[in-house]
């Protein structure tokens, strides 16, 4: 184990430090116009509307859409997991759409029950109907 330093002079001169940036910051403050100020003024009520509006939950763009509607489009996990839900319903569609279209292949014809000249004789479905109305 490391023994433990003793850090109480180098956070005295951070303290210092600060405290010298501080009366820097406040110096040059009473220097700026009363334009700047009244921009900065401007500026924090507006950042604290937007968090406000953050913190509700809805916050309104400069176009007019909320942000909270579209808020999931930030989350990857939740974009992936939608385009993966939609290539597979794009997948199922086209393979139902496919094997719907196999009945009328070839293979269909050749494999039924009805050899395939039962397909092109015209008087075949005539005839299997007259026998199914008995």
């Amino acid at each position: 184990m490391k023994p433990i330093q003793d850090n109480t002079e180098q956070l005295q001169s951070e303290v210092a430090q600060g405290k010298a940036m501080a009366s820097l910051l406040d110096s040059q403050a009473q220097k700026l116009s009363m334009r700047t100020l009244k921009r900065l003024e401007d500026s924090r009520m507006l950042a604290v509307q937007r968090h406000a509006n953050k913190a509700s939950g809805y916050d309104v763009n400069q176009n007019g859409t909320l942000t909270h509607w579209l808020s999931w489009s930030q989350h990857p996990r939740l974009m992936s997991m939608g385009v993966l839900c939609a290539a597979l319903i794009v997948g199922l569609t086209l393979t139902q759409h496919y094997s719907q279209q196999n009945e009328f292949s070839d293979a269909f014809l050749l494999g039924s029950e009805l050899p395939p000249e039962a397909f092109v004789d015209r008087g075949f479905e005539p005839w299997l109907n007259a026998k199914v109305e008995l």
